[in-house]
């Protein structure tokens, strides 16, 4: 039990240095700095003296910092807000501008967090340490507080979250004792629901972890149940937009021990999320990727996909970071030796979908274990798909020199620039509360505190990627060009194109593609299962790959032809007719012998059947979307009559 506990102390340290994750999307690029080309100065962010503080990028590439300012016995601190524009420079003076001197501070800060609206208004949640009440704060980019001086005020409440929602509603969970409260407020900050709802869980306590809204407006909070101590384990429960739970029972995603004190990383894919975490389990550390879909199933099961399969090294911090559309998850992990005296960094890539480890069952080296300390810091970052983040070089311990490195890999987990790593933070100083906001612009910035001489300070050092060509044209392979006699339904492939997301598919009767028989877009996979309406008809499909700069040209334009229709009875023959064509709910179908009907969607999913008798029939298509569906009638033995294409308005 010493062991364990030994071990759950140092991750504690770890995870403490460790600050928050997040998403964007290129290619191996040059990489120039802007605001200074001094590594050793950097932009100093406030003439303020500072130990503790936060950063987050708006949608236009400006930089929020808010921070602590100490000023001594009574009050200890008050909170103060810089905001730097994109080109680095101070809006609101040289000392920032003033949140509140109100706060009851005793002479330490507590756990705080941090978010921003779709209006870039920034959102502040805070503990006053002098009578543990809490504190939520709206400020706008011209510094004004939009919930007063005082903003909301909760009477007992630590570990606060935050999660803005699509609406610009803010959910807000904490800690006021033994049970987690969660309650929702409106954009003028008055609470929604009458009263706050409880994270309940029969296995213990409970704190919140982190929540992810859902496409009907409820949400996943994935949670913390402990007893005695800060060891804790990981559950998650659906909530509905009432705060209602909606899973009978929360779903159990680890057996191993986490701790409920400490930021663990997630992201999501539509309602799906993704969610990682560091476990203490048989004396060792290791670094776990949990799915969990809409319905509070596990299909990677108990404690998701291990980062390493192997047990030698100890994987210690994992950060997670995915680009939508695409069929991956990236993650990256410190290692150390089982006497944790040297330290190093991997990469691994996930199967969104299988959970399958992409860079080998191991993961990829980065930086090899030694006393050299290249780990990584700060937040995890997508530039094209491709992971950008921080690396610190140096011992960490709070006191010891180091410096913050801007690192790029390519799609293969290796290094996208000849020179591995590029300065951001070279002043022999510790670097401390490091963050590196999201790709913006091309443009993203770290920001940290630590003693250049005069005291402790913030400064900020952006990194600028150069302009980012689109991907090129992919490349076609399947079905070949002018191939003919083709059955109706067919698999279309191309070649992978470095560097893209998603695929777009076009396919059209004409070679201008003026008449679509198949439009999709956002596809992640490079093939795709599509049906014809006709026979003995000529189409012509091309594709094209598209990532976060813009799209590729078209590829090249192949054609192909079905096959012959033989003694297929013609759809205006005395044996069918099916009408109207456009429909709304209903559409005929009349026959004169027995037969069998499918209607499928575009890629040959069959979305209705039935079998119907010599008479006319009155089918219901109210259930479903409008679109274009295609609509096939075989007789009795199985052989087709007619394919046909219909459109429902």
């Amino acid at each position: 039990m010493r062991n364990i506990t030994i071990l759950l102390a140092v991750l504690l340290y770890l995870q403490t240095n460790a600050q928050e994750w997040n998403t964007k999307g290129t290619s191996s690029v040059n990489a120039i700095t802007e605001w200074t080309t001094d590594t050793d100065v950097n932009t100093l962010v406030t003439e303020v003296v500072s130990e503790d503080m936060k950063a987050i990028a708006t949608s236009d590439g400006q930089t929020y910092v808010v921070f602590w300012k100490n000023v001594g016995e009574p009050l200890n601190y008050e909170l103060r807000l810089q905001l730097l524009n994109a080109a680095g420079d101070r809006q609101f003076g040289d000392d920032g501008m003033l949140i509140s001197n109100s706060i009851p501070m005793a002479s330490f800060t507590m756990v705080w967090s941090i978010a921003i609206d779709a209006n870039d208004n920034l959102i502040v949640g805070l503990t006053g340490t002098g009578d543990y009440s809490g504190r939520i704060f709206k400020i706008d980019t011209e510094g004004n507080l939009l919930w007063g001086s005082d903003g909301i005020v909760i009477s007992s409440a630590v570990n606060i979250k935050l999660l803005v929602m699509e609406n610009n509603e803010l959910m807000v969970s904490w800690i006021p004792g033994d049970e987690a409260l969660m309650q929702k407020y409106d954009v003028d900050g008055n609470a929604v629901w009458a009263t706050p709802q409880a994270v309940e869980c029969s296995a213990g306590k409970t704190s919140p972890g982190d929540m992810l809204e859902l496409s009907d407006g409820g949400f996943i909070m994935v949670f913390h149940a402990y007893n005695y101590g800060v060891s804790s384990t990981l559950y998650a429960q659906r909530y509905n937009a009432d705060g209602e739970s909606q899973w009978a029972e929360p779903t159990q995603l680890s057996d191993q021990q986490t701790v409920y004190n400490t930021n663990y990383s997630c992201t999501q894919d539509g309602d799906v999320v993704y969610y990682a975490y560091t476990a203490a389990h048989s004396n060792r550390f290791d670094s776990y990727l949990q799915r969990i879909n809409p319905d509070g199933s596990l299909p990677w099961g108990i404690n998701g996909m291990d980062f390493d399969v192997n047990e030698t090294d100890f994987e210690m911090r994992t950060l997670i970071a995915h680009s939508q559309g695409s069929a991956y998850v990236w993650s990256i992990c410190t290692y150390t030796d089982p006497n944790q005296s040297k330290y190093g960094e991997y990469v691994q890539k996930f199967d969104k979908e299988t959970g399958a480890r992409q860079l080998s069952e191991n993961a990829k080296m980065l930086f090899a274990l030694s006393d050299d300390f290249k780990i990584h810091n700060g937040n995890l970052t997508l530039v094209n798909d491709q992971p950008f983040f921080l690396i610190n070089h140096g011992y960490d311990d709070g006191a010891t020199p180091t410096t913050l490195n801007v690192l790029l890999l390519d799609e293969n987990g290796d290094f996208a620039w000849p020179e591995e790593i590029k300065p951001m933070a070279t002043y022999p100083a510790n670097k401390k509360r490091v963050h590196f906001t999201e790709n913006v612009n091309n443009q993203s910035v770290a920001v940290f505190i630590e003693d250049k001489g005069e005291g402790f300070r913030i400064y900020a050092q952006n990194h600028v990627l150069g302009a980012m060509p689109p991907p090129s044209s992919p490349v076609l392979l399947s079905p070949e060009n002018e191939a003919t006699g083709l059955e109706l339904s067919n698999t279309f492939s191309w070649q992978s194109v470095e560097g893209a997301l998603t695929y777009s598919l076009q396919i059209a009767d004409d070679n201008t593609f003026s008449n679509l028989v198949v439009d999709e877009s956002g596809l992640s996979d490079t093939d795709y299962d599509a049906t014809m309406m006709n026979y003995e008809t000529t189409y012509y499909w091309r594709v094209l790959a598209s990532n976060a700069v813009g799209d590729s040209e078209w590829s090249e334009v192949w054609s192909f032809t079905t096959e012959d229709n033989v003694g297929i009875n013609d759809f205006t023959s005395d044996d069918i007719s099916i009408y109207p064509n456009p429909v709304s709910d209903y559409m005929i179908v009349d026959v004169k012998q027995p037969a069998n009907i499918e209607i499928c969607a575009l890629n040959g999913s069959v979305l209705k059947a039935m079998t119907i008798n010599e008479q006319s029939h009155r089918i219901s298509l109210s259930d479903l979307s409008n679109g274009t569906y295609i609509i096939t009638i075989f007789n009795a033995d199985g052989e087709l009559i007619i394919s046909k294409k219909m459109i429902k308005n």
